[in-house]
């Protein structure tokens, strides 16, 4: 180390014991802070108990309603001190259990007596015009029963009563005497009965007299009783009219005098206006007494807050306790200054620097953000940090970024020429969302894409469409029809044996010339049916290729959330093929027994299954299926 760098590490250390003292101190005070706080909540909770809850029964009343009382009173607690006789007479007023419930206006919900005495009126006084049999009209109750049998004879010639053949002619004079007019009065009767019948069901709900404070309830009785009244009056009127509309029913052919009523709805209103001044009053006490209970309560809770500030001295606590954070917050700006010149000397002295930066460049490049570090420490550490905080809880796709930076930086480290290193790199995207691919395949391509060798594993579709694509790019033109031939590039697809180990075999065409597993499914299909050799490993799969194929199909050509056996009809009309794909590609796709579990489906079988579904696809769209040939052809 040179004298500069000596000069540092002299100031590194000087910095480092100055950080110590002020993270001490800064312990220390909140030490003291806290304890005081504690102090302080515990003699709040124990006032607000002791001196209200408790004494008059305020549920849930803590220190969080009782502090801002404390609060308002501390600079002159003095004001709000009340006597003991005060204590008492506000604690009586709080206590008090005299409150009645608040009342409801009445609301007058009778109808006029005068329309319905004009409409008798006018009724009783109408004669009716017609050829009158005079034995009738002496006779009104014979009158009512001869009309109300008159329909029962409209189509017979024998009287329903006597059995007797009814006289030529009587019906036509029988009609001439109940003639329309005569209807139309008892169609007008009839009505009238049924409104006054209905006015006599009305009444007024008046409240009861214990539901007033005691001075109101004689005065509401007395009107009450004129109300109650009022309405027998009222009750009595409506029968006198009710019995004049039944005399008129038997008295068709005589104007009768309308019986004299008063209507007495203008008293009873006058009633119940002084019946709801006195509800309203009642209402008045009512949220009048609730008022001077609460006013009570604020009283006695400023009183207890005053008597808690003077005997905590709580106005002295609470500039003690603002100093001490006072502080705490110069100590926090210290020591974030501190910090900051620490972790500056500590990077310039540390050789793990220029790793930990390289490695940050890659970071950001993988995410395309710089929230996610890696700073050096000073004992020559690696700490990762998120948004300068310690980073806590990585996720899978995090640590996979930082390793692979890591190896990266490894790889890039200047020991050795990129030109001779031969790389392995496994499956780069795991745990990574979609959202990182493409950055991942770039750090792929530029970082590492000039090594002697690059090995790339991947599970993932797209990473190895974008690699091909990267091969495409870096091949000669005469080259790129014939992908083996590839002077520069392979790719290989490893498959699981029965055995359980593994082999490794060229991809096929198909994988290679697409971007879609879709198009490789259905090539797989189409070489089976126009393959006539029996080939045993295709069989195992055929029914998982089936169904992966037709549910793609399905999802494409008819785009609603169902499954593929809600869309089957769509596809095969024939209910007796569409029953047999079903079972085919489902039973043996998912082994549903042991026995299927165990059973090669049969080849014929097999082909005749396929060639139903690539024969569903030509019939649902010819110039799509040969669309879809000519990209395997």
């Amino acid at each position: 180390m040179g004298a500069e760098d000596i000069a540092k590490k002299s100031d590194l250390e000087e910095k480092n014991r100055r950080h110590k003292e002020i993270r001490q101190s800064k312990e220390d005070a909140e030490k003291k802070l806290k304890q005081t706080e504690m102090f302080l909540e515990k003699a709040l909770s124990a006032k607000a108990r002791d001196a209200i809850k408790n004494p008059l029964g305020v549920p849930n009343y803590d220190k969080t309603r009782f502090e801002p009382k404390v609060l308002a009173c501390m600079d002159a607690p003095e004001k709000d001190l009340l006597d003991d006789e005060s204590v008492s007479r506000y604690s009586s007023q709080f206590l008090s259990k005299e409150k009645k419930d608040a009342l409801n206006e009445v609301v007058l919900t009778i109808g006029s007596l005068d329309t319905l005495k004009a409409r008798a009126s006018q009724a009783l006084s109408k004669c009716v015009a017609s050829q009158r049999i005079q034995r009738l009209v002496n006779n009104p109750v014979a009158e009512r029963w001869v009309d109300s049998g008159r329909p029962l004879h409209e189509k017979i010639e024998t009287c329903l009563f006597c059995g007797q053949p009814l006289p030529p002619g009587l019906l036509d004079t029988l009609k001439q005497h109940f003639s329309e007019e005569y209807d139309l009065l008892m169609g007008e009767l009839s009505k009238l009965s049924s409104d006054i019948a209905e006015a006599r069901n009305e009444q007024i709900n008046l409240p009861h007299a214990a539901e007033f404070y005691p001075e109101q309830a004689a005065l509401f009785a007395t009107e009450g009783r004129e109300v109650k009244r009022l309405e027998e009056e009222r009750q009595f009127a409506l029968k006198k009219l009710a019995d004049a509309v039944d005399a008129k029913r038997l008295k068709a052919f005589t104007d009768l005098e309308c019986p004299e009523v008063i209507d007495p709805k203008e008293k009873i209103k006058e009633h119940l206006k002084k019946i709801n001044e006195l509800i309203s009053q009642h209402n008045e006490r009512t949220a009048e007494f609730e008022r001077i209970r609460q006013a009570a309560l604020y009283k006695l809770e400023m009183h207890a807050a005053a008597t808690f500030v003077i005997e905590q001295n709580y106005a002295t606590s609470q500039i003690e306790n603002e100093e001490i954070q006072s502080q705490i917050e110069k100590a926090d700006g210290e020591l974030t200054t501190l910090n900051a010149e620490i972790l500056a000397l500590e990077t310039q002295l540390s050789e793990a620097t220029a790793g930990a930066e390289r490695i940050n460049e890659l970071l950001k490049a993988y995410f395309g953000k710089d929230d996610i570090k890696i700073q050096v420490s000073g004992d020559k550490q690696f700490q990762i940090s998120r948004d300068g905080a310690i980073a806590k809880n990585l996720s899978e796709g995090e640590k996979t970024a930082i390793a692979f930076a890591y190896y990266i930086t490894r790889v890039q480290d200047g020991k050795n020429a990129l030109a001779d290193i031969i790389v392995v790199i496994d499956d780069p995207i795991s745990s990574l969302d979609a959202n990182h691919l493409f950055n991942t395949y770039a750090l792929i391509k530029i970082q590492v894409g000039g090594c002697k060798q690059l090995f790339l594993m991947t599970h993932s579709f797209e990473l190895f469409n974008l690699v091909k694509e990267w091969a495409k790019e870096d091949s000669k033109p005469k080259q790129m029809e014939k992908f083996p031939e590839w002077s520069d590039w392979r790719f290989f697809i490893i498959r699981r044996t029965d055995d359980r180990k593994s082999k490794i075999e060229n991809v096929r065409k198909e994988l290679m010339r697409f971007h879609s597993e879709y198009h490789y499914l259905f090539g797989e299909l189409y070489r089976f049916a126009s393959d006539d050799s029996d080939n045993l490993d295709t069989l195992f799969t055929l029914p998982n290729v089936t169904r992966r194929f037709m549910e793609a199909f399905g999802g494409i050509m008819i785009p609603k959330p169902q499954g593929l056996k809600q869309k089957m009809p769509q596809f095969f009309s024939d209910p007796i093929e569409r029953e047999r794909v079903w079972k085919f590609i489902n039973d043996y796709s998912h082994q549903t027994t042991l026995m299927r579990s165990l059973t090669i489906p049969d080849l014929s079988e097999c082909k005749s299954v396929v060639n139903s579904c690539l024969n569903a696809v030509r019939a649902w769209d010819e110039q799509y299926f040969q669309d879809l040939m000519s990209e395997i052809s």
